[in-house]
Parts: C-alpha cells; sequence; structure tokens
C-alpha cells in the first residue's frame, strides 16, 4: 500500500485503502459528534446544521475519491466540529450573540405581520404549520411562538383546548410504569416485596381470575393498580 497516496490522494486507491479510508473518517465524525454532546442533537442550531451536513459531504468525498487528500479531510472535520463546539459555548454564555429568540407569530388568534415578514414566513405558511398541529382556525389560538430550533409552537385558546379529567373533576389516573410480577409462571419476589405484597395475596389475586401460578406466562401489576393476567398457549 502507498502510504503517500492514501494519505494525500494519487490517481487510485485500492481496496484497503478505501477500507482504511472509510473507517478513519467514520470514526473520526462518530467521536467529534460524541465530543460535542446530545445537547447537538436536539437542538439543531445554524451552525449545528451546517457543521453535520457539510461535514457529511466532505468524508462521503474524500472516502472513495482517489485524488482527495485524506489530511485534508482530517483537518477540516476537526476544525469544523471544533467551531460548532465554540459556537455552542458562546450559545450557551450568550445566547444573543449568536442563537436566536423565540419570535410570536400569533396573538389571540391575530396573525403578527412584522414578525411573520421577519421571520419570512407567508400566511400560507403559517397556516400549514398550523394544520400540522391539528389546528384548523387562527381563531382557536391564544398564541403560536416560533421556536429557535425552528419549530412551532402553540397555545390554544381555553375554550379550544381538549377536555381532561381535572376540567371535568374526575379522579385522576396514576401513570406509570407496569411491573411485572410473574414471568413464565415463577414469581419475581423481589417486585412482589418492594410493594409490600405477599405471594399469598399474588395468588389469590390470579386465582380470582380462574388461574393458578403455573399457567401464567406474564403478569403485571399496572399504575392502575390492577392485575393485567396472560395465561400460557396450551
Amino acid at each position: 500500500m502507498d502510504w503517500n497516496t492514501f494519505w494525500h490522494g494519487g490517481t487510485s486507491l485500492d481496496p484497503m485503502e478505501i477500507f482504511l479510508r472509510v473507517t478513519i473518517l467514520y470514526f473520526l465524525i462518530l467521536c467529534m459528534t460524541r465530543l460535542i454532546g446530545p445537547r447537538q442533537v436536539g437542538i439543531v442550531s445554524a451552525f449545528n446544521f451546517i457543521t453535520h451536513a457539510g461535514m457529511a459531504h466532505v468524508a462521503t468525498a474524500r472516502m472513495v475519491n482517489p485524488e482527495s487528500s485524506l489530511t485534508a479531510a482530517l483537518v477540516i472535520i476537526i476544525v469544523a466540529y471544533s467551531l460548532s463546539l465554540l459556537l455552542s459555548w458562546i450559545d450557551f454564555k450568550f445566547p444573543s450573540l449568536v442563537g436566536t429568540s423565540p419570535i410570536s407569530l400569533v396573538k389571540n388568534g391575530q396573525p403578527i405581520w412584522s414578525k411573520l415578514k421577519k421571520a419570512h414566513i407567508t400566511i400560507d405558511d403559517l397556516l400549514a404549520q398550523l394544520r400540522l398541529k391539528k389546528v384548523h382556525n387562527l381563531s382557536e389560538v391564544a398564541e403560536a411562538i416560533l421556536e429557535p430550533m425552528g419549530e412551532l409552537s402553540i397555545i390554544k385558546n381555553p375554550v379550544s383546548s381538549p377536555i381532561t379529567r381535572s376540567l371535568l373533576n374526575f379522579p385522576q389516573i396514576p401513570m406509570g410504569m407496569s411491573t411485572i410480577l410473574i414471568y413464565d409462571g415463577k414469581v419475581k419476589r423481589e417486585e412482589l416485596n418492594a410493594f409490600g405484597f405477599q405471594e399469598k395475596w399474588l395468588e389469590a389475586e390470579i386465582a380470582k381470575k380462574g388461574y393458578s401460578i403455573p399457567q401464567v406466562m406474564l403478569a403485571t401489576l399496572e399504575s392502575t393498580g390492577n392485575i393485567y393476567v396472560s395465561v400460557k398457549a396450551k
């Protein structure tokens, strides 16, 4: 293998050189993405988008193009991600210098035309975004806010908000994860004891449903306090 061609480019690349180039560039981008951190995944600012999209293109071109320089690609990727990391730090410390602020586009059912013009959003675009949020009338909107990451947040008028259990004074149903008490005919004693229950209590609950513990494939304690039972296939 010609190392000069591998690093600086040449007329052609053999399969091993292509394999090594792909491996190096792939893991470099992976490491730089991990270094930047998960904030960049959830919040895509302009400089984040430029970095991720641009560096993917740079890496792809250098992976298989024999005339391209791998060394140059490594420098470009490291510098670009370092700049993105720096801008992320500045955005965290001084948001007004790098990031954008939320923009209110609708207030009490009325479009704010100056803000729409500032955000370069037409009324057709706004109505389309509202429909995607299952809002079909401007009169339903108390406020629509364009967030810095490009998402449209909508606060509905109270009369247009969905009915909830609290509005109807219904008792609240606790939300949470189900807990497995029996799996494949075996009792999960640690989980059972964590709730302060005894195995006899569990046997009685299963018997109420017409089964015995060995017949049960899965039994869970749901967040509502009910026991869910699924029996083994015969």
